[in-house]
Formats: structure tokens, sequence, C-alpha cells
């Protein structure tokens, strides 16, 4: 297999694009009814559909006996010089080598030639967020005034990097990772096509590794498989240590047993893990027993798991640059085990937790806790937590845990949520100490007339 499997198999029409039910019946709505825009941006994480979409589109866009349901026809001239990468009125831009001025003012000008073989044009600019700031005020005069026969799709990973006045410009379509269920699907038609022998173990692996990548499943599966591929095997080249480490790891942190924990990470070390891969593993079990401890209402050791996720996804991704393979989780470890809490770096001290940090005078009252929230706030990066969590009222502060109380079911459930806990709590942590936790009620007045409501709506 000399080839890209991923590239031989990517979706040649909608009907075929994996993952992404909201973005593929939307955009065929759009061809079946010739409703087009003019400029698009895809967004979402790596290997989850963005460029193949694009490629789709293009090719509806551009097809000359286009479907009722808007599937290109696959069979005019346009749709398989398309599907040869052999039509010059389909242009690919790769944003990372192409960012400058220069680059976007020589597409200006190309644009205003007639197209060469279909009846219009399409530019497909893959990682649009590379682009430099004068570059993207040159697109943005692209995009405002386009010829009638000139489309662009861009894509992006990074959002967050794209100005809103290109943004504003664009029908915008976000793409979600895929599911581990539908990539182990996919992954198991690939093998059998391929006469790959598998273990289904092997391919659930690799579709969790992908984190929702279907492109990088494949790939890693190609990259794995020499006519076999075990659940072994895909362990052994990913660095993945079994399910019992992790379990060992967390045993550890229950009894505060700091040497038991050392020993294991560095037993990991010298047998070849990759230690950040293990603590993506390690996460992923703090995650379920947080979810445990939520939903058996544990609130005795939800505090210690908030905390021991904090910690070490931080040194996940301090693993990425360390100098010393095993120091982040090393010290990782010994924060969760230990008694006392390190400063920060340019602080060059170690602080008790039974000692008082000057910075931590006046939170233990509410009055000095409410003067930080508005900071607090500002590191709820989710917009529906935040607001929600705004709703909220600080009514007590005991042995630094905080109490808020809610008057609406609705943004009580949404901020003692999971994933609620862990963005407010990180973000009170990281304002006003790791120290502090959270704990959420419903105002008991408005209990019953909140269930009535629901109830209410539900009949």
């Amino acid at each position: 297999m000399s080839f890209a499997l991923y590239r031989k198999y990517r979706p040649q029409t909608f009907e075929h694009l994996i993952g992404q039910t909201a973005v593929r019946t939307t955009l065929l709505e759009a061809l079946k009814k010739g409703k087009l825009s003019h400029a698009y941006l895809f967004s979402g994480p790596r290997g989850t559909g963005k460029t193949t979409s694009a490629r789709l589109i293009a090719k509806a866009i551009q097809c000359e006996n286009r479907k009722e349901n808007g599937e290109p026809c696959e069979e005019c001239n346009i749709c398989v010089a398309n599907s040869a990468n052999e039509n010059m009125d389909l242009i690919e831009i790769d944003a990372a080598s192409n960012r400058g001025i220069d680059d976007i003012r020589d597409l200006r000008e190309k644009i205003r030639f007639a197209p060469s073989l279909a009846k219009s044009k399409v530019y497909i600019i893959d990682e649009v967020h590379m682009l430099s700031k004068e570059a993207f005020n040159a697109l943005l005069k692209s995009l405002e005034e386009p010829p009638v026969n000139v489309y662009f799709i861009l894509a992006t990973t990074e959002i967050h990097k794209i100005p809103e006045t290109i943004i504003s410009r664009c029908q915008r379509y976000d793409f979600k990772r895929i599911g581990e269920k539908q990539i182990v699907e996919r992954l198991k038609y690939i093998a059998e096509a391929e006469n790959i022998d598998f273990e289904i173990e092997a391919l659930e692996i690799l579709a969790k590794s992908a984190d929702g990548g279907m492109r990088d499943a494949i790939s890693l599966m190609q990259q794995f498989s020499n006519g076999v591929l075990s659940a072994e095997i895909v362990r052994e080249r990913l660095g993945l240590s079994k399910d019992q480490n992790c379990e060992s790891l967390y045993g550890a942190l229950g009894s505060g047993d700091t040497q038991k924990g050392l020993k294991i990470i560095q037993d990991l070390h010298l047998e070849g893990f990759d230690l950040q891969e293990f603590t993506s593993s390690f996460l992923g079990l703090l995650r379920s027993k947080m979810h445990d401890a939520v939903f058996e209402q544990k609130q005795a050791v939800l505090p210690n798991i908030l905390n021991w996720i904090s910690l070490f996804d931080e040194a996940w991704m301090k693993l990425k640059k360390t100098s010393i393979a095993t120091l982040p989780l090393e010290i990782a470890l010994i924060r969760a085990t230990q008694k006392f809490e390190i400063a920060p770096a340019s602080a060059s001290v170690i602080v008790r937790k039974d000692a008082s940090p000057l910075r931590q005078e006046g939170l233990m009252h509410i009055d000095g806790v409410k003067k930080q929230i508005p900071q607090i706030l500002k590191e709820v990066e989710n917009i529906s937590i935040r607001t929600s969590f705004q709703t909220g009222t600080l009514i007590n502060i005991d042995s630094k845990i905080l109490k808020f109380q809610f008057s609406s079911k609705f943004h009580y459930d949404k901020v003692n949520s999971p994933e609620g806990i862990v963005t407010i709590e990180s973000a009170i942590k990281k304002i006003l100490g790791p120290e502090f936790n959270i704990l959420f009620e419903l105002d008991p007045a408005v209990k019953e007339m909140d269930w009535e409501v629901i109830e209410e709506k539900t009949i």
C-alpha cells in the first residue's frame, strides 16, 4: 500500500460524507434550490471533512447535470475532471505557503479571467487563518465584490484567528469531531476492502487515538498494518499503556502515595511508553471518575478529581516541550499527593496549604470574592456556561468552597453539568488560587415552580 488510503477512500459524493449530517443536509438543500453563496467558511478540527466537503460542493457547483437532490452527476466532463484533479477551474491554495499580500493580489488578478473548462471558477483556500493581516484585507475586497462566476471556499482549524470582516461575508459551517463508532465502521469497511486482517479492538483504539479525525484514523491504520492489525500492535506502536497503569496511578493519587506514583511514571518511561499519550488516557479515566462522582453525588471526592484533572491537563501541555521527559508528570503527581502547593515560577517559593498567602487576604470574605467575579467570568470561554454562571449568586464561603445559588433550574443544570463544573472551577482556580472549589444549589423557593413549567411544556 504505497498510496494514501485516506485519499483513495475520500468521499466522492455528499452521501458518503461521514459524521457531518447537519453540514451535508444544509449544503445539499442549498444546491437543490440553487441558493448558493459566493463565499463559504468551513471551520473545525483537523481531519473532520472540511477539505473533502469543499471539493464536493465545488464539484456540485461546476457540475453540468446536477442531480435533483443537489449531488453532482459524476458523469459529465467537469465531474470526471474534478475527480481526476485535472480541472483548471478548481484552484486549491494552501494559505500556510501562500500567506502574503502578493499571493492574494495575484489571486485577485486571476479571478478576472474567464473559466477555461467549467462555467465557474472555485477557489479553495485551506488553513486560511495563516494569511497575514494585509493578505486578509486584500482577500476581503474579493469577497465583497466577487465576479458572478467565482466562488470561494475557506477552510480553517482556528476560527478565532479569522477577522470578523471575513467571517461576516461568508456562509459559515462548523464541523464537529466524528464519533468513535462512525470511525470504527469506516475503518472496518476500508480494512475489509484492502484485505487487512484486523481485531475490532485495534480499530477502537485507533478511533479513540484519532480524537474525532477520520483522516488521522485511516492514516494510522495504514501506518500500523502490514496485512495484520492487532490491538497489541496498535498499543505498542502508539506507545499506549494498558488500563491498569491508569488505574494504578489513580489509586496512588487517592491514597496520597507519592512514591508509588513516581515509580509508575518512571516504569512507563523506561518501558518506552509515550507519556503524552498515557496522560491523555489518564485524563480520560479522570473524566469518567468525575462523571461518576457527579451522577452519584459524591461531593466529597469531586473537588479532588477536579484538581487532578487540572494538574494533569497542565502536565499534558508541558510534555510537548519539556527537557526532562518525566518532569511534568512528576510535578503534577507531587502537587496532587502532597500537602503543599508550588507557587508560580516567578515566585521561587513553596507555600504550604496551612499558610495564608498575602494575595489571598480578603478572599475568605464574600465581598472580596465578589469583586473578583468579573475576572473569573472572563476566564470562562464557553459563552453559554458563562451566561448561566452570571445568573448565580455567591451566598457562602466555607473552607474555601464557594457556594452559588441559582433561581433558574435551566441555568443551574447548565453550570452543574460535568462540563460546567470543570470550566467554572478552572476559571476560579486561575483567579483565586488552586485551593478554591465550588458548590452549586438551586434556590428551594423556585424548585417546584421550575418543575411545573417543565411538566406543562412536556404535556
